[in-house]
């Protein structure tokens, strides 16, 4: 049975937009890379933080490369400073890591969430967390006693953070449509 020039549009048309669709997706892989998804999911949860919080803090801070490293020497996917992982070990009341250990995905991932809801839970506005995450909690104090602005470093690692945010909560919203992209980084 032959089809007719109507069915055939409405196919090619419904091909086409799902290429289309699929081209979005690996896209966005490529411009906002996502890896070690259930080591995010998990450690959210745990910390009661939401993963796309957490996924946009990654991109910002290491574009998910665990062996990245800061020119200010802060180490690993969520770019843990060995001073701040010393004092993270200590308040879990865990041995104190050596610095490459801030390498481990699953610690840098453990460490970084517990450091980001400790930053929530004392600011309690996520800017505000999201500006000591970068800068430190003693420069927030700083700015907000003395009303000064951030550091335009700062302002701008909050505004990637944020604008990121939307991207990543698609992706832990629709798991399944991400794992049939590849993951791409270039």
């Amino acid at each position: 049975m032959a089809k007719s020039p109507t069915s055939r549009r409405i196919l090619l048309g419904v091909l086409g937009a799902l290429v289309l669709f699929y081209a979005c997706l690996v896209g966005m892989r490529v411009l906002w890379p996502l890896r070690f998804e259930d080591v995010v999911l998990r450690e959210a949860v745990a910390r009661s933080l939401d993963a796309d919080l957490v996924g946009a803090v990654i991109y910002a801070e290491s574009r998910f490369d665990p062996d990245a490293v800061s020119p200010r020497g802060a180490i690993g996917l969520m770019q843990i400073m060995p001073e701040t992982g010393t004092w993270i070990a200590s308040q879990l009341g865990l041995a104190e890591p050596a610095a490459q250990d801030l390498f481990d995905v699953e610690l840098s991932v453990r460490f970084g969430t517990w450091y980001l809801r400790y930053l929530l839970d004392r600011f309690d506005d996520t800017e505000a967390a999201l500006q000591a995450y970068n800068a430190g909690p003693a420069n927030v104090d700083q700015w907000r006693d003395a009303g000064a602005d951030p550091y335009p470093e700062t302002v701008t690692y909050v505004r990637r953070v944020l604008t990121a945010r939307p991207i990543y909560r698609f992706f832990f919203r629709f798991p399944g449509l991400i794992r049939i992209t590849p993951a791409l980084s270039f």
